[in-house]
């Protein structure tokens, strides 16, 4: 007789594929069959893709040519890989945010809008990375309320002197103004590396992070054009990479690579 477990890692990784590719109703219904098979399945009722199809037929295969699998158990296994999926998808889940033209075929949710409703929500937690900062007074307004209502602001910006002259305007003093309680951090020269040409790197990524549980990595500086006029484009993440991102953060600033504004 053939040894039971040989068959396991292929069921196993049917089961996963199943639980990525189906709905939970779907797969509830999947499940019930199995317990209520009693040694014959029958899955190809159910509906689905080429691609599912197929993994259905090879889990009806190995049903049968494994009478000695516990339906039970492959039934428990299912809803087991369900629930993953669930909280994998839950952990990963990505937007898109967009501002410039819109088209019909796809809705795309503004990216400053995005960031206005991310600032209003923010209940612990602010963590704000821009390259330029340049008016865009809602922003300013935003990061002050939330600091009023003792939420923790950390901002990571570019200093005009540090730049090399990529940017004439330094947002320093404005943003010192506008939230006197928010953390400044800025990229010290002699943290950055040298180009081909002898010029430094410039700080020039873009983000904002909210309790530790929603991003928006985007193209967007903290200036009126980015949020209101220019094509723009951002991705919002949820939970793990959010919190991977403050995270890296952190570790810039234990490291030394930002250091507090003068």
């Amino acid at each position: 007789m053939k040894n039971p477990t040989s068959s396991t890692p292929e069921l196993l990784r049917v089961l996963v594929e199943l639980a990525r590719e189906l709905p939970p109703n779907t797969l509830n219904a999947l499940a019930c069959e199995l317990e209520a098979g009693r040694g014959e399945v029958n899955l190809g009722r159910f509906t689905a893709t080429q691609t599912t199809k197929g993994q259905l037929r090879k889990l009806e295969a190995l049903c049968v040519a494994q009478p000695q699998l516990n339906p039970n158990a492959i039934a428990l296994a299912l809803r087991a890989a369900m629930e993953m999926a669930t909280v994998v998808s839950a952990e990963h889940r990505t937007e898109i945010a967009w501002t410039g033209p819109a088209t019909e075929a796809v809705h795309l949710r503004r990216v400053d809008q995005v960031i206005y409703e991310m600032l209003e929500g923010a209940k612990e937690e602010i963590v704000l990375i821009t390259y330029a900062a340049y008016k865009a007074e809602r922003v300013r307004d935003l990061l002050g309320a939330a600091t009023q209502n003792g939420v923790r602001v950390q901002l990571v910006i570019e200093l005009a002197e540090e730049s090399g002259g990529k940017i004439s305007f330094d947002a320093l003093h404005a943003l010192r103004e506008a939230v006197p309680a928010a953390q400044i951090y800025y990229w010290p020269l002699d943290r950055r590396t040298r180009g081909a040409s002898g010029a430094y790197g410039a700080m020039h990524a873009k983000c904002l992070v909210v309790d530790r549980k929603r991003a928006i990595v985007s193209s967007a500086n903290l200036t009126d054009y980015a949020l209101e006029v220019n094509m723009e484009l951002g991705l919002i993440a949820e939970r793990a990479i959010a919190s991977r991102l403050a995270e890296h953060f952190d570790q810039l600033i234990v490291r030394g690579d930002l250091v507090h504004a003068p």
